[in-house]
């Protein structure tokens, strides 16, 4: 196994890392919770008194709201800490001034403070309901000296989250691993793309062998464009913008009991910007290497005096070159939405998006002079292997989204949620090279043209009931829903004569454009297709004496799928989940959990026809136990897993048609995963992430068992940790520095080679004074070649190689 320079600079502080873990951990064992933003509603009810001891273990109610200054706008990044007696919990809010935690029923006094504001101190009551309660405190302008000592929260650990169980519950009462990247974190790593943002999961291996597209394996297994946005798939997987997002949520193993279609691995949930009632902008603009240009905005305000109507508004303009000859990218987002709350029963938010992309895509290399020896040298990864006439490798996609949430608080008890969402998609290929063979001189590759062209709908509406009640001194929170999703596509596609192929030649050394004559491409596939799903899903989580909670529950899926020319296919599914949580300490809980997965595949296997045969749907299930532990007050939180996945009916691309696919057999993947979130000391924040994944082919007609599954590295380190001068003359300056490190990985299905193990290092320098915000971000700072990912040996994709930004913000 190869270790690169970065990967032997990211092993050192891991250890040290780990020494510190373990010590917090016996050294603190005081109970905290932190939360990240979620909507809350206006208390009615007003308890008295302080969380009675051992209250940190009772169940968990919602305060939240926005820190504003004099004018109305969010302030950033503001600290907030609830006391009471010995209790203290601590957040932070995000860029716009919300905040959020999870904290026992009674009465505390919260502090708020944040950089050139006084500090503000008032008592807040935490209703013993479901329903939460909202403050907005507003700190007044104020003279901050080098003695003032900023007593910040674990920035980047989250204790609540709703993707698990579709209600909003701790997670240490959620029985599956479930990972976040936060707003602050993304910012602090200045994150582009989703692949940057995944790299600090555990057990998430990102990258792909295309540009322009998000893949990712989780536990070992692919689970790429199933991308889900706010709970509802998005539909396209192209590159996702991250800059209208507050979070990425990373459900690890089978979702399905109440997503119903998802992947055995695990689901990736990307949470946008919602609106808040404050006022507030935030501008800034980002320029960096291949003349990368980026400006963007993202303002919110109250729309009536009444503060029951406020919108937001996040929009991107983007226009880069790539580290590719000759290729290019463009983009334009624009994201509003509006939330009405006429009365605290009742909340309406309408979300919006469009999005249109353009460029010049580039394509995969051989293996051989990319990681491989090749007699000729290295191919230089700068290569391209397309050709120069007007829109040649062109890729263009269009989306267009409009969706609401609503939530109905019927009674005390009962909450109706409806999410749903309306998609038109459009995505055009114009000439796209792909790589056919690589000539036995290990210099010329042949390549083919290929067009496509693809309108496609996506449209999903997910309904459920929730009750929250008591029975028999046990809490029952029961969920009953129902989802529904339809989408109708197009495809044609243009390319050459396979039954008689005229394969195109370039010299990867000294490649010499427009030396062949342009192909005139033939209709090689027109398909018309529908796909619709139906679920009806039933959960309850119980809070058992002795601090258990039970979570069972199931969902009953109706699959079919049209395709013009072809008999129906339908299917049905039953995915089952079962977990227990116990909180044998106030700091320690301990899970374990069966589920399972059901995935209907809409794609084809290419049977001579141009439409094809139908996939079968994809199954497997999961065992998973572990521990969900919280140290110091929440400045040390760490999850740990253990598990086992099985996995069968896998399909992958077909190298040799595409957009059809092929079925390769059984997999099974077993590991362990491990990831932390530290805050030791004022200003110092540090998230660190480790896991050992075995995944590997079981069954299969023509791949051997025993080899593992395509680039899963057994071995993945993550770390990542900023630090901020708290006071002083230099106060605001901030510094950031992380690594990752991947060991090999099988580089084709058959593992005939392997990609190398590889490290990247990254930093950041930041400096934050009143509203004005700079700061630096280099990405692969030692210049690492590597490859990303790989279909097979003339399908792999090389790295991006060192990338530089810088940023200038301002908050108004």
């Amino acid at each position: 196994m190869k270790l690169g320079k970065a990967g032997l600079l990211a092993c050192a502080p891991w250890m040290a890392l780990m020494g510190l873990v373990a010590g917090a951990g016996l050294l603190w064992a005081e109970d905290g919770k932190n939360t990240a933003e979620m909507p809350a509603v206006v208390a009615e009810n007003v308890p008295a008194g302080c969380p009675a001891p051992g209250a940190a273990t009772a169940p968990l109610r919602r305060l939240s709201g926005v820190v504003t200054d004099p004018s109305g706008a969010g302030v950033a990044h503001a600290e907030l800490t609830l006391t009471c007696d010995a209790f203290q919990a601590t957040a932070t809010s995000d860029a716009a001034g919300s905040f959020s935690l999870a904290v026992p029923a009674g009465r505390y006094q919260m502090v708020v403070e944040s950089k050139g504001f006084g500090s503000t101190t008032q008592s807040v009551a935490v209703e013993d309901t479901a329903t939460g309660t909202i403050v907005n405190p507003k700190l007044q302008m104020g003279h901050v000296t080098s003695s003032v000592t900023v007593t910040a929260g674990n920035e980047y650990a989250t204790s609540v989250s709703n993707g698990g169980t579709k209600t909003e519950l701790p997670l240490n009462e959620v029985p599956q691993s479930i990972s976040e990247v936060n707003r602050q974190q993304m910012d602090a790593e200045g994150v582009v793309t989703l692949e940057q943002a995944l790299r600090n999961v555990s057990g998430v291996m990102a990258g792909g062998y295309y540009d322009n597209y998000d893949y990712y394996r989780i536990r070992g297994f692919d689970a790429s464009f199933n991308t889900y946005i706010d709970g509802l798939r998005s539909g396209n997987g192209v590159s996702e913008e991250m800059w209208g997002l507050e979070s990425v949520e990373v459900l690890k193993g089978p979702s399905s009991a109440l997503y119903g279609q998802s992947p055995l691995g695990g689901l990736v949930n990307l949470v946008t910007r919602k609106p808040v009632p404050a006022n507030f902008a935030h501008v800034q603009l980002t320029g960096g290497s291949f003349n990368f240009i980026d400006p963007a905005v993202d303002a919110g305000r109250e729309l009536n005096s009444s503060g029951t109507l406020y919108g937001r508004f996040a929009g991107l303009f983007h226009s880069a070159d790539t580290f590719v000859d000759y290729t290019h990218r463009n983009r334009y987002y624009l994201e509003p939405s509006l939330t009405w709350r006429p009365s605290p029963s009742t909340q309406l938010t309408l979300l919006g998006r469009a999005e249109r992309d353009n460029g010049r895509m580039a394509m995969p290399l051989p293996a051989v002079g990319l990681i491989l020896p090749n007699p000729n040298g290295q191919i230089p990864i700068s290569r391209y292997i397309g050709e120069l006439e007007d829109h040649a490798n062109g890729l263009a996609q269009a989306t267009q989204q409009i969706g609401y949430q609503l939530t109905q608080k019927l009674t005390d008890s009962i909450s109706l949620h409806q999410n749903a969402r309306f998609a038109w998609y459009q995505e055009d290929w114009n000439r796209l090279y792909y790589p056919a063979y690589l000539s036995s001189d290990d210099r010329t590759l042949y390549r083919y043209p290929l067009s496509w062209h693809g309108p496609w709908q996506a449209h999903e509406v997910d309904t459920n009931f929730e009750l929250r009640h008591s029975f028999f001194g046990m809490e029952h929170d029961v969920l009953a829903g129902l989802d529904v999703y339809r989408s109708p596509s197009t495809g044609i596609g243009y390319s050459i004569n396979f039954a008689d192929p005229v394969y195109e030649p370039l010299d990867l050394f000294h490649p010499v454009y427009g030396a062949n004559p342009i192909q005139q491409l033939v209709l090689y596939s027109d398909t018309f297709t529908v796909t619709q799903y139906m679920g009806v899903y039933l959960q309850d989580h119980v809070r058992l004496p002795h601090h258990i909670t039970v979570t069972a529950g199931g969902r009953i899926d109706f699959a079919k799928n049209e395709s013009r020319g072809e008999a129906n296919q339908n299917g049905t599914g039953e995915t089952p989940r079962v977990g227990v949580t116990w909180e044998a300490i106030p700091s320690t809980t301990f899970y374990a959990s069966f589920s399972k997965s059901y995935l209907p595949q809409s794609g084809s296997v290419y049977n001579g026809t141009t439409s094809g045969s139908y996939l079968p749907p994809e199954r497997g299930q999961q065992w998973e136990g572990g521990t969900k532990s919280s140290f110091w007050g929440g400045r040390v939180t760490a999850t740990t897993a253990i598990f086992q996945l099985n996995r069968n009916n896998v399909a992958t691309t077909d190298e040799t048609h595409p957009n059809y696919y092929v079925v390769t057999g059984a997999q099974r993947s077993r590991g362990v995963e491990f990831e932390t979130a530290l805050h030791p000391m004022t200003g110092w924040n540090v998230t660190a992430a480790y896991s050992y994944v075995n995944a590997e082919v079981t069954k299969d007609t023509t791949i051997a068992s025993g080899t593992p599954t395509l680039n899963a590295p057994r071995n993945i380190l993550n770390l990542w940790t900023t630090y901020e001068i708290p006071r002083g003359v230099v106060r605001g300056l901030a510094f950031g520095v992380g690594g990752h490190h991947y060991t090999d990985q099988a580089g084709d299905l058959e593992n005939s080679f392997q990609l190398p193990g590889y490290g990247l290092m990254e930093t950041s320098v930041s400096y934050h004074r009143g509203h004005a915000l700079w700061q630096f971000n280099a990405e692969n700072l030692l210049n690492e070649r590597y490859a990303s990912g790989s279909y097979n040996d003339i399908y792999v994709k090389p790295g991006d190689p060192r990338t530089l930004h810088a940023t200038m913000s301002w908050n108004f």
